[in-house]
């Protein structure tokens, strides 16, 4: 029955693992899902949907090739539709059947006449990444979500590359390929030890028929024997036989010897010794040895298979999630996508910050044109000009683009869009101070323009950053003329300068934290030093007075989590120095500012020296007993000109 039982192992076990080695085999599945687009018109860009790219699940890798130079970006749909809204384009799409579709898209509002004259994609601020291959070929590894398209083009002059195919890897794991050739391993081993649990128990069971002829027993011992011998039977005396009686004898004889085990007295054998007659297979030590010598290659063969097996062939247990937090800013229902993300913003800032630098060091105007615009543009402007004919003229702050530690974008999918954030400086020198934070407002002014800074400021020490909605969800942006304000927007730099001038008098000072207002302090400090100095010189001929006002620049606001804002605006603060008597002479010569903006050194009707600053300020809601605070200020020399 082991002998049965041992094939019927054998059997299953062949099956099992013939079974598991099919599945990784001749029944494995493909691994990979590839559409192919076929471009039969190729136009300077080529714009795959994003449903294209959802067509199946999983990672996304998209092969390109067809020109030498090829240029892929992907950004949000409607940004890039908005961008090729005057030029022709491809646009794949997927049809009823969910294969890929390239048609041809004219230009929708052309702004020129005739042919597209193209237009480089790269660089543009709308993209949420690019890429760019002189190879001939780019293949690239995606996960694009929903609402996120892929752009092709080769310079943006030139047919864009049309050989393209996306690739999405299927799963083709055999969860039981693994736990089948375990189990077929494991009854070739059951088999193995029937089978020679059989074999043993067929040595064993052999022996005598029949009962064997008893032996005479053994004469008497000899006395005085120094060991136990052998007893000797004396032969019986022969018999006279027939011939019958002989052959039977003989052949009795035979058969009884035959039959009859060979016993060995115990007193013959020394410790230590074989007993005679036993073989090396009636040792247990060489038994369990033979044993183990035929389980070797069952086991062999089973870590074998389990070898070649990859994770696929196993079952996948995945550990329970863990309960996230629920998030404490829902958006609303009809909040729109915000304009930057944190990598846009990133990008964009380091951008802006090389290009200014390079500008700064070249005084070069329409390089920052490309970065700036607003006042922060025409105050870089002035000061290339001062320092083209005043070298030792003190540059103008730098603007950093370390790190994006807040981000502040508007949520809203038209134009211009408009985003705050605060930067950080880059690392100090040995032996340098570390530059302090700046907080900057950056508005893009159509699709095909780059963000550009308008306002920026440096960061006051240790200032706290009212609660902000975060990046992923975005702000709106607050009216100019909002009454949800403590004041509104285009009524707070009026009010500010009449603190300015008023300080503690002014009736706007309730609102403002007047104790920690570090610019109004730096700024009185200022005046009485250049006061002071004036009335050294000059107390007697002439006359020095300061005046404020509100700047021309419309204020900047977005909107903060607890129904405040962040407001950013500019005040004009202006010297004005005038001689006493008509023959009293004003020398500013010193001056290199005014100098280099008049082009005299001396005026017999007094001279007007204008500085615009540049503010951030946290505005708080109506109804809040927060007041007014200034997150931020810069201020440089913005015009100089002869008193009338």
């Amino acid at each position: 029955m082991r002998f049965v039982w041992a094939v019927i192992a054998f059997v299953l076990a062949a099956a099992l693992i013939g079974a598991g080695i099919a599945q990784r085999t001749v029944f494995l599945g493909p691994d990979e899902a590839t559409m192919s687009v076929d471009v039969s018109e190729p136009q300077p860009y080529t714009l795959i949907d994003a449903e294209v790219f959802r067509a199946n699940a999983g990672l996304q890798t998209l092969n390109v090739s067809g020109t030498e130079t090829i240029y892929l970006a992907y950004g949000r749909t409607a940004d890039m539709q908005a961008w090729l809204a005057d030029a022709p384009y491809t646009h794949v799409t997927l049809d009823k059947s969910g294969d890929a579709v390239a048609e041809s898209v004219a230009a929708a509002e052309p702004t020129y006449e005739g042919e597209f004259p193209g237009r480089s994609p790269a660089g543009a601020d709308l993209w949420l990444d690019e890429f760019t291959s002189t190879t001939g070929e780019l293949s690239k590894k995606l996960q694009l979500p929903e609402g996120v398209s892929v752009l092709l083009a080769s310079d943006g002059v030139a047919p864009a590359p049309a050989d393209i195919s996306i690739v999405w890897p299927i799963s083709n794991a055999t969860p039981w390929a693994g736990p089948l050739i375990v189990l077929g391993g494991i009854l070739l081993l059951l088999g193995v030890i029937l089978y020679f649990l059989g074999v043993r128990h067929v040595r064993r069971s052999r022996g005598p028929r029949r009962k064997g002829r008893a032996l005479p027993p053994a004469g008497p011992r000899a006395l005085g024997a120094g060991r136990r011998r052998a007893a000797v039977t004396a032969p019986e005396p022969q018999k006279e036989l027939t011939a019958g009686d002989d052959a039977q004898a003989s052949d009795a004889d035979a058969t009884a010897d035959a039959d009859a085990p060979v016993e060995a007295d115990a007193s013959t054998t020394e410790p230590g010794e074989t007993p005679p007659g036993a073989g090396p297979e009636d040792s247990g030590t060489a038994r369990g040895g033979r044993r183990a010598l035929f389980a070797l290659p069952a086991m062999g063969l089973s870590l074998a298979l389990l070898t070649g097996c990859s994770p696929d062939a196993w079952p996948q247990f995945e550990a329970s999630p863990t309960p996230s937090p629920t998030p404490t800013v829902v958006a609303a229902e009809n909040q729109k996508a915000p304009a930057l993300t944190d990598a846009q913003a990133a990008r964009i800032a380091e951008s802006i910050a090389t290009t200014i630098a390079e500008a700064d060091a070249s005084l070069d105007a329409d390089l920052a044109a490309t970065r700036l615009s607003g006042i922060a543009l025409e105050m870089r402007k002035v000061n290339y000009t001062v320092r083209g004919s005043a070298a030792d003229f003190p540059a103008p702050v730098a603007i950093p683009g370390a790190s994006v530690e807040i981000l502040l974008p508007q949520a809203f999918e038209e134009w211009p869009r408009s985003a705050m954030m605060i930067v950080e400086g880059a690392e100090a020198a040995e032996g340098e101070t570390q530059a302090p934070p700046s907080i900057m407002n950056i508005t893009q002014a159509d699709p095909w323009s780059n963000y550009k800074v308008t306002t920026v400021a440096t960061l006051e020490a240790s200032v706290e950053v009212p609660k902000l909605a975060p990046s992923w969800l975005g702000s709106s942006l607050v009216p100019p003329d909002s009454s949800f304000l403590q004041i509104a927007p285009d009524e707070l730099a009026a009010a500010y300068a009449d603190v300015i001038a008023l300080g503690d008098k002014s009736q706007y000072a309730a609102l403002f934290d007047m104790d920690n207002d570090a610019f109004r302090t730096a700024l009185e400090t200022a005046r009485a030093e250049t006061l002071a100095g004036f009335n050294e010189a000059a107390a007697e001929t002439g006359t020095m007075t300061f005046e404020q006002a509100a700047g021309a620049e419309p204020p900047i606001s977005l909107a903060t989590l607890d129904s405040g804002a962040l407001v950013a605006v500019t005040v004009d603060t202006r010297i004005v120095t005038k001689p006493k008597e008509a023959d009293v002479v004003i020398k500013f010569g010193e001056n290199k500012g005014v100098v280099a903006l008049v082009g005299e050194e001396e005026s017999t009707t007094g001279v007007v020296e204008t500085a615009t600053n540049q503010l951030f300020f946290a505005v708080p809601a109506q109804g809040s007993t927060e007041p007014i605070r200034v997150l931020g200020y810069s201020s440089g020399l913005r015009s100089a000109a002869l008193a009338e």
